[in-house]
């Protein structure tokens, strides 16, 4: 039996139906994050008064923004964010060494992997209007833009949740992004070094065959839990070990 104990947060911008985002994470430190998108409004990833677009942080028990958020200082809705700049957040993650990462919906390109930054912003602002040939990360806009640390390129692959692989039984993929793919039908592993820069991409056969998938999420003894996204055929969720 489930039962609702309160309400955290409140005005995520739901209007168009699209871009939902609301991917939840809760960090080391216990302060919740949530990824959201951006409602497919262009004017939202950039407008702090606005909740979609963003990565938001807060306390998971009273609601209230984190009180070391980048924008703790102003009012309103800002107080919550985390990073801003953001298409459609699909994923978020902490790596072992304490940072946090995020996996975002490309438009027609460029699907990305991103390591945030307190206060960073990631370059998404489709206007006038909803413009989605604009770059994922325009580095033409006021100020610094944080640049994706893996992308997909053309076309996408439509990234999802995402987690790192832990434990030795993995070997070399040992300490890697394991991200879900919808469209692509796929899990990614995404290989960074300690710097945070890409070195290296691989999508194994073995993991090929399940349809569109949602999430990966570390389960008991090292291993994974994947939720599938069946369209005809049901979810369900996969248990993957190792060989």
């Amino acid at each position: 039996m489930v039962t609702r104990i309160r309400t955290l947060l409140k005005g995520l911008p739901t209007s168009s139906g699209r871009h939902g985002g609301c991917r939840l994470l809760i960090s080391r430190n216990g302060a919740l994050l949530v990824g959201t998108g951006d409602a497919a409004v262009g004017t939202n990833p950039r407008n702090l008064n606005s909740l979609g677009g963003k990565t938001l942080r807060l306390n998971r028990t009273t609601g209230k923004p984190w009180p070391a958020n980048p924008f703790i200082d102003g009012n309103g809705s800002r107080r919550y964010v985390l990073t801003y700049g953001h298409r459609n957040v699909q994923g978020l993650a902490q790596r072992r060494d304490g940072s946090l990462w995020s996996v975002e919906h490309g438009s027609f390109r460029d699907d990305e992997v991103n390591r945030l930054v307190a206060g960073g912003d990631y370059g998404w602002h489709p206007v006038p209007g909803y413009n989605e040939s604009v770059p994922m990360t325009d580095f033409g806009l006021p100020g610094r833009q944080h640049g994706a640390r893996w992308r997909s390129g053309d076309p996408t692959l439509a990234t999802s949740g995402a987690t790192f692989v832990r434990g030795n039984q993995w070997r070399g993929l040992q300490g890697t992004l394991a991200v879900a793919c919808l469209k692509a039908s796929r899990v990614l592993f995404v290989k960074f070094d300690r710097r945070g820069r890409l070195k290296s991409a691989r999508a194994p056969r073995a993991l090929r065959q399940y349809g569109r998938l949602r999430s990966v999420t570390n389960g008991p003894n090292g291993s994974l839990l994947i939720t599938t996204d069946g369209v005809s055929g049901g979810d369900s969720v996969l248990l993957v070990r190792p060989r």
